[in-house]
């Protein structure tokens, strides 16, 4: 019984040995990550705000390729209804009666006020046009300042992630390590913790109180926890407590 009690005991020992590692591992690397502070935040909206201005302008630039198509057309019909006027205009001179004359007459009323829409047409597309080059002017301007704002950031990100890269490379493979020796509930656990606990699933005793949270936690539980015969949680913040005999605050502080 004795024997399998000590094995427990070992497993446990072994367990909270990984899960301390692991935490200490994460804890490194999320002050890596916040080394660089809010440039990656900032590159993903400098990106998302370029994206969005480069998406505009090439939607202006088919809206006016669409007028001039449109203007081409109108001006085009223009002249075709010019030349019937002209005609028209000839043939009221050869009318044999007031009928035809009259019928002419219409004919000539109609094309003139044809000429004189497909005119305001063709000045609305000039304009519209006008509107949308001084627009494409605008946003130009604000993709050039948006563009060296965003090769700043990435230049002082680039700068920071020199200083890290190699270190943020190994915490990442000896945390894969660790966590490769945690079965799939435990890390599974011990993840759900640390996404609600702001980063942080181990906590140390430290003054007989939580590492975590601070809050004091009953001696039987401490003498729990020191035993090492089992996983125990904090009952207010949820994160495993264990017990450090040398460096208290190596875990949480």
């Amino acid at each position: 019984m004795r024997r399998v009690e000590d094995k427990r005991r070992d497993y446990v020992k072994q367990l909270v040995k990984n899960l301390v590692k692991l935490q200490e591992f994460d804890t490194r690397l999320r002050e890596l990550t916040l080394q660089k502070g809010d440039l990656p935040s900032m590159i993903s909206n400098l990106n998302e705000d370029l994206s969005e201005r480069r998406e505009k302008t090439a939607g202006f630039q088919e809206t006016v390729d669409k007028l001039r198509s449109d203007r081409k057309m109108f001006q085009a019909e223009s002249e075709a209804s010019k030349a019937q006027l002209k005609k028209y205009e000839e043939q009221l001179y050869k009318v044999q009666n007031n009928n035809e004359y009259d019928a002419i007459s219409l004919e000539i009323d109609t094309k003139k006020a044809e000429i004189d829409n497909l005119r305001g047409k063709i000045e609305q597309t000039i304009e519209e046009e006008e509107t949308l080059k001084a627009s494409s002017v605008e946003i130009e301007e604000e993709i050039k300042g948006l563009a060296e704002q965003l090769k700043e950031a990435e230049d002082e990100l680039e700068e920071i992630d020199k200083l890290t890269r190699e270190e943020e490379g190994r915490l990442s493979t000896e945390r894969e390590n660790v966590a490769g020796l945690l079965d799939k509930r435990q890390l599974r656990q011990y993840e759900r913790i640390r996404k609600a606990r702001s980063g942080i699933a181990v906590a140390s005793v430290q003054r007989n109180s939580c590492g975590g949270c601070f809050a004091a936690i009953p001696p039987q539980r401490i003498v729990e926890i020191r035993s090492g015969e089992r996983l125990i949680k904090c009952e207010y913040c949820g994160c495993i407590l264990v017990w450090l005999e040398e460096t208290p605050e190596a875990v949480t502080s």
